[in-house]
């Protein structure tokens, strides 16, 4: 609307009361403004924060590799000796490995899979890796022997 239309109304802007504001009411809209935009940056630091911590939690549980149980150390070379002598077994025995005497082994591993289960010590373990060891040696010992021919008819307690 124009203005004259708006005298024609009745309407005259020109009668509006004079207001004289407070000489102390812009300084108190500008520390309300100051306090606004210092609590919005207070807000945007703390979100940022929180999305820049939660990221870089889940990068880390997600990038984080799989470690392998490590063994005690006074087992380590007993292990790899076990797994020499496995493979000279199996190479000898062929295809009658998972027959013969596996069923010591299985015992024996079962046993060591019941120790790391509940947490054994080295001293509980070594044992037991020795002990597998001498019944590998066993076993390649019966197999160049040719002893395995006989075998099936042998129960060993």
């Amino acid at each position: 609307m124009r203005r004259d239309d708006l005298i024609s109304r009745g309407f005259d802007p020109r009668r509006l009361p004079e207001f004289v504001p407070d000489p102390a009411l812009w300084p108190r809209i500008a520390a309300a403004h100051r306090q606004q935009v210092a609590r919005r940056r207070w807000r945007r630091v703390v979100v940022g924060g929180a999305l820049a911590a939660s990221f870089a939690a889940a990068f880390l549980v997600v990038s984080r590799p799989f470690v392998a149980p490590v063994a005690p150390v006074g087992t380590v070379a007993v292990q790899d000796e076990s797994r020499a002598l496995e493979s000279e077994w199996r190479k000898l025995a062929g295809a009658q490995a998972a027959a013969l005497g596996s069923t010591r082994l299985r015992a024996i591993d079962a046993e060591l899979q019941a120790a790391y289960d509940r947490g054994a010590a080295t001293n509980e373990l070594a044992p037991l890796w020795q002990q597998r060891n001498r019944a590998l040696r066993g076993l390649i010992a019966a197999v160049q022997d040719g002893a395995y021919g006989h075998a099936s008819s042998i129960t060993q307690l």
